[in-house]
């Protein structure tokens, strides 16, 4: 009971901490501080910019002994394949569920169960739970899983969210944002050059360099969610309440693809650190990614609204429970 509380109680705080600034956006479209037009724009700001120095800080900051090596990187294959099965399941799955003739319906349904907020929520969490002093173990598991997140989201979900699914070449995927992110982040993090720096592995980047990747990492959670508040003050939540697939969709995110994924790996084998992390990346409500595409592709950025507001306020409960479930048994 011991061990499930003190994983209770540091999810709820996250998810806690996301509804506070989320009360901030809020307030500003009350009050007509934030536009549309801002809103567009820091929707750029953050899939352009912001969401590569994410993932390349994730990368940077991690650090492991040497002889820590060859078991680092076995875990960090296992925790990758584990990502890419399960983000290809749930496509397959949303693909067979959600069939609407409303086409920006059922592109957003699709979207919002598969990309969870594994992007704010999972890195910070895993950090928080797993993390020590002397080991990053969470962070840099969590930072592999974001990794493979980011594929996926700059891949599958840009193309059906775009529309533009049929005209994906391999130069739009491999020169999207996020792919560059990932590409830079792994070079940083593999690179042979890590012989010349000391005891630890991979490429220690200038202070100067870092600082400015943490600081526009730190971006990654404040910008979206006043984005989620702006478009949650012009929401029709009670509508949000009546409609039975929203329900379906936070269900899938929220119960079902967590489930599994736990069930999945436990009866795998997998145990431990690599299990932990898994389970909260897939267990995430649905991702701020959604309102923000949402707005860049001209979607129904009400109803991704009340899908990240609803699973947010429903993921205080369900997330807390299902994380740690797996710290008991991990």
């Amino acid at each position: 009971m011991g061990d499930f509380l003190n994983s209770f109680f540091p999810v709820a705080e996250k998810v806690g901490l996301l509804f506070i600034i989320i009360a901030i956006g809020f307030i500003c479209q009350r009050i007509k501080l934030l536009t549309e037009e801002a809103n567009k724009c820091m929707a750029d700001i953050v899939m352009y910019f912001v969401t590569p120095c994410v993932i390349i800080n994730a990368f940077s900051s991690t650090s492991y002994a040497k002889e820590e090596l060859l078991d680092i990187l076995k875990n960090i294959g296992i925790v990758a394949l584990i990502a890419a099965v399960a983000h290809i399941v749930m496509i397959l799955a949303v693909t067979l569920i959600f069939r609407f003739k409303d086409n920006d319906k059922r592109r957003l349904m699709r979207f919002a169960a598969v990309f969870s907020n594994a992007g704010f929520i999972a890195l910070p969490l895993a950090q928080a739970l797993i993390d020590t002093p002397v080991s990053r173990e969470g962070s840099l598991y969590a930072a592999v899983y974001l990794a493979v997140f980011n594929i996926a989201l700059w891949t599958w979900g840009y193309a059906d969210m775009s529309g533009d699914g049929g005209k994906m070449n391999a130069k739009k995927i491999l020169l999207n944002p996020g792919i560059i992110g990932v590409a830079v982040g792994l070079f940083i993090f593999t690179s042979p050059l890590y012989m010349s720096f000391g005891d630890t592995a991979g490429i220690r980047l200038p202070s100067l360099i870092s600082d400015a990747l943490g600081a526009m990492s730190a971006l990654n959670l404040p910008l979206p969610m006043l984005m989620v508040g702006y478009y949650l003050g012009k929401a029709d939540l009670i509508a949000a309440l009546k409609d039975g697939w929203s329900y379906s969709c936070i269900a899938l995110r929220l119960i079902a693809f967590p489930i599994i994924t736990l069930a999945a790996l436990y009866l795998l084998g997998v145990r431990g650190n690599v299990l932990t992390v898994s389970v909260i990346g897939a267990s995430a409500p649905v991702g701020a990614t959604a309102t923000i595409f949402s707005a860049k592709f001209g979607r129904n950025t009400e109803l991704s609204v009340r899908l990240v507001s609803l699973s947010t306020i429903l993921s205080m409960i369900t997330m807390p429970v299902i994380v740690g479930l797996t710290q008991m048994i991990a």
